[in-house]
This record gives structure tokens, sequence and C-alpha cells, in this order.
């Protein structure tokens, strides 16, 4: 793996020398939002970029810096919580992607954690592959891990998974003390799967239609060991999967 791999971290020659050598740019999209008392508004741009380093490592890549923010009207209703608009944020990806095309990079993985993101990253990346002819392949970071830890890591919001990723990307964010007033998870689960339905369902309009404190969860379940074992596990597992599909 290689010592560095944030772009905005290494020189011009270093970084032209990886592209050279692998045409691939990994990037995390993130998300500004409130995550309860106890995790920081960056929690899932955080979690993503953690992710997203560990995935670069291992596939000898650079990651490439995106903004913090993504897309996540429905917390607007919490102070601090930042959003653009999905053409904004489309936009900006891409502008990115085609400054990594002039660079002949011709695969680009985004590491995704912001449940928000997904739809605008999807057309996102279409239009990246129409209009720069790059291969597009994303990988949501949070589904992922619920997919490989199960009821350790719940996709709740600011519950034990979440607080897990900060803890990966810096334990001095996370103060599971402050953690005194969760939303009932029953209810909250429950409402969660109305708008996570695959066939007939509504809009999320405001986070507190499905959590009326703003978060719900276990975030006392999670240490700084089953944050080493997600980063190690989710890492490999994506570099895997989309090795795969880049024909690695």
């Amino acid at each position: 793996m290689n010592s560095e791999v944030r772009l905005e971290r290494l020189t011009q020659p270093e970084v032209e020398a990886c592209f050279q050598s692998t045409h691939l740019a990994v990037l995390a999209p993130g998300s500004v939002e409130q995550h309860g008392p106890h995790l920081p508004l960056g929690t899932d741009a955080f979690a993503a970029i953690a992710i997203a380093d560990a995935v670069a490592r291992r596939l000898n890549t650079v990651l490439v810096p995106l903004p913090l923010v993504g897309v996540s009207p429905y917390h607007q209703s919490w102070a601090g919580s930042l959003t653009f608009q999905p053409q904004t944020f489309i936009a900006v990806v891409e502008d990115i992607c085609e400054s990594l095309a002039r660079h002949k990079v011709d695969k680009i993985l985004f590491v995704n954690w912001h449940e928000g993101n997904s739809t605008a990253l999807r057309l996102a990346g279409d239009s990246v592959q129409r209009k720069f002819n790059q291969k597009v392949v994303i990988a949501e970071s949070h589904l992922i891990t619920n997919k490989l830890f199960g009821e350790r890591a719940q996709l709740t919001h600011a519950g034990n998974m979440e607080t897990a990723a900060v803890l990966m990307y810096d334990p001095s964010l996370v103060d599971v003390s402050k953690a005194t007033n969760p939303s009932s998870q029953p209810d909250a689960d429950a409402m969660h799967a109305v708008f996570r339905q695959k066939d007939v369902f509504p809009i999320l309009r405001d986070f507190h239609q499905v959590a009326p404190t703003g978060w719900y969860g276990n975030p006392g379940e999670a240490t700084i060991e089953l944050a080493d074992e997600i980063r190690t596990k989710v890492s490999q597992y994506i570099a895997e999967r989309a090795g795969i599909e880049f024909g690695r």
C-alpha cells in the first residue's frame, strides 16, 4: 500500500505517475448534516473518506478530494446542516471527473456513505460515463458495512455503525456521554422502512418524520476495535469488487 494517497497531499509528479500506472481515481462524496449531540456534522463525509483512503491504498491509486457537502435537504431544520441542490452536486462531480479525464483517468470509483447522495450520484455517474468515456463504479459503503456486520453495524442514524465510522476517522470527534436523547428505535426503524420501500414510497421531507430528536440507535456499542474491523473488511470488499468491475 502507498504511504500517502490523498491527491492534495502528494506532489504533481507523484500523482502523474500514479495516473499513468492505474488510470483510476477514488472519490468520496460527503455530507454535512446533524448527527445528534455526540457525533460531528461531518460524520458521513468522514466515514466515506476513512474507507475510501483505505480502498485507494489497496488499489495503489489516489483519493481525489470532493467538497464535504452533499445532498441533505431533509436535515435542514437542524442548524449547521448544509446541502447542495442535486444539480449542483452533479455539476461538481462532473467538473472533477472532467479534470481527471484530461489526465487520462478513465476509471472512477465513488465510495459513498450518505444515503441522500445516492440518487444524484447515479445520475452524475451516468453523465460522466457518457460525456468523458470513463467507467464508473459506485460503492455504497454504509450498505456494505451493514451487510458484513449486521446488528453490530445497524442502519440507524448516529447509532453504533456511524459512531464506529467516526472512530475510524478521528476518535476525538466522538463523545458518547452526550448521547442522552435518542428517538425510539422501533418507531424510527418503522418510519425509515417506509421511505426505503422499493416499489411505492413517499419522499422524505424532514428527518423529524423518522426521528424527532434527529438520531436513534446505540452509539455506546461502537468501539475502536469495531472501527478498525470495519475499515479493514469494508475496504477489502470494495477493492476486490471494484477490481473485478474494472478488469484488474
